[in-house]
């Protein structure tokens, strides 16, 4: 019942300090001996969907900013490291733990959260494709069951007033308008989604015959086209592909939101972070469902950022950044800067132009540290932290998030 616009950091969490050692030994001077005491933040490597350690999962890894706490603070450094995330917070003007961070910290009670739900186990499209992997196949029977696997594991926020809401899935590949049909149509003849979308079609053209002069095709029967993966050209069945594709979108969105509500009636759903290409059918068929629509957005500011006419929801950035290269880091991240001091700059152009957008309600910055030199697990290693691998505040950075921070509610007012 109080204002609140939402400030947030994402990852605030030590998990991300890991980065491989095995076939790299040689990058490194002084990794700890076995025996040693810092020898415990030697760790296992699990995921890598794209860089080095792509398809040599699992492998040896070593996590440098668990191992830069306990030099920090000694060998029961949580307790500290926790306390010090939430009295950062107050000082920086940071008012939500983001996307993906500490259970510990949330628990705490002293900060706002948001949830995070990885809908995890479910059948894709096998004809699908993406950045970060294929399309879940929402007409499988497997997709509500495994649904309601992942969400039951992601309880801990149900009924706490810290926990503003949750995430649902990241950056997923919508893809163009159709496009998603198109892969249905490329995946096997056992492919729930292309079966589903074969009757769709059954039921509007009745005979085979009738399909093929509308999509000017030749299959024989309706199992032919259930045995084809070769999709028709988009500009005979476009209308088909696109009604499809929008059942897909709705499909998945209420499913969705009828799984979180059964865990967490008094919490919001935020979406599922949108990147890259979106097209209006989806983002109407999220509006439908989700209390608030979340969109992934590494731009120089987000002032024009609006759903698309019909669809009236509040928007939330879930993830932005900027980095720079003065201080050592190889990459600067999705977003350069020319300095640190740049970087802050630019945080304040970016929260100054997402406050003067009436339907944002918050933006959280992508993450609390540094990624390692050396690459978390998939080989990223931005500088894009509020600190740094040695749990060390950039205080150019900081200086200008607590100037726009501390006054963001009056700037807010100030637009109307």
């Amino acid at each position: 019942g109080h204002l609140f616009w939402s400030a947030g950091i994402n990852c605030v969490q030590t998990g991300f300090g890991l980065t491989g050692t095995e076939q790299r030994e040689d990058y490194f001077a002084g990794l700890p001996a076995p025996g040693d005491s810092l020898a415990a933040y030697y760790g296992q490597g699990e995921w890598a969907s794209h860089g080095f350690y792509r398809g040599k999962v699992p492998f040896r890894a070593f996590n440098f900013y668990e191992a830069n706490l306990h030099r920090k603070f000694g060998p029961d450094w949580t307790a500290a490291y926790l306390d010090r995330i939430h009295t950062r917070f107050r000082h920086w003007g940071m008012n939500t733990l983001g996307n993906v961070s500490d259970l510990r910290a949330r628990a705490q009670a002293r900060t706002p959260y948001v949830g995070t739900v990885w809908i995890e186990g479910t059948p894709k499209i096998a004809g699908s494709d993406g950045f970060w992997g294929k399309f879940h196949d929402v007409f499988s029977p497997e997709f509500r069951a495994a649904v309601r696997e992942s969400m039951d594991q992601q309880r801990g926020g149900s009924g706490d007033p810290y926990c503003i809401g949750y995430f649902v899935d990241n950056e997923m590949s919508w893809g163009q308008l159709g496009s998603l049909a198109e892969g249905a149509l490329r995946s096997p003849a056992d492919q729930p989604a292309k079966q589903a979308f074969v009757a769709d079609l059954r039921a509007k053209y009745g005979d085979i015959t009738a399909l093929n002069t509308a999509w000017r095709t030749n299959h024989d029967s309706w199992d032919a086209l259930l045995a084809s993966t070769t999709p028709p050209d988009r500009a005979h069945a476009a209308a088909d592909l696109n009604a499809f594709y929008a059942r897909i979108a709705d499909t998945y969105f209420r499913t969705i939101r009828e799984e979180l509500r059964r865990i967490a009636p008094e919490q919001l759903y935020l979406g599922c972070r949108f990147a890259w290409r979106n097209n209006d059918v989806t983002l109407r068929a999220a509006a439908r469902y989700a209390e608030v629509v979340s969109f992934n957005k590494y731009e120089a500011g987000v002032g024009d950022v609006r759903l698309p006419e019909g669809a009236d929801r509040p928007i939330l950035i879930g993830e932005f950044h900027f980095g720079a290269l003065d201080r050592g880091h190889f990459h600067s991240g999705v977003r350069g800067a020319d300095s640190q001091a740049d970087r802050g700059h630019r945080y304040r152009k970016y929260i100054g132009s997402a406050l003067r957008n009436p339907a944002m309600v918050g933006a959280h910055w992508f993450q609390y540290t540094d990624q390692v030199l050396t690459g978390r697990e998939d080989g990223e290693n931005y500088n894009i932290g509020f600190v740094d691998v040695a749990d060390t505040p950039y205080p150019e950075l900081i200086d200008s998030v607590r100037a726009t921070n501390y006054g963001m509610y009056e700037f807010r007012r100030a637009q109307r």
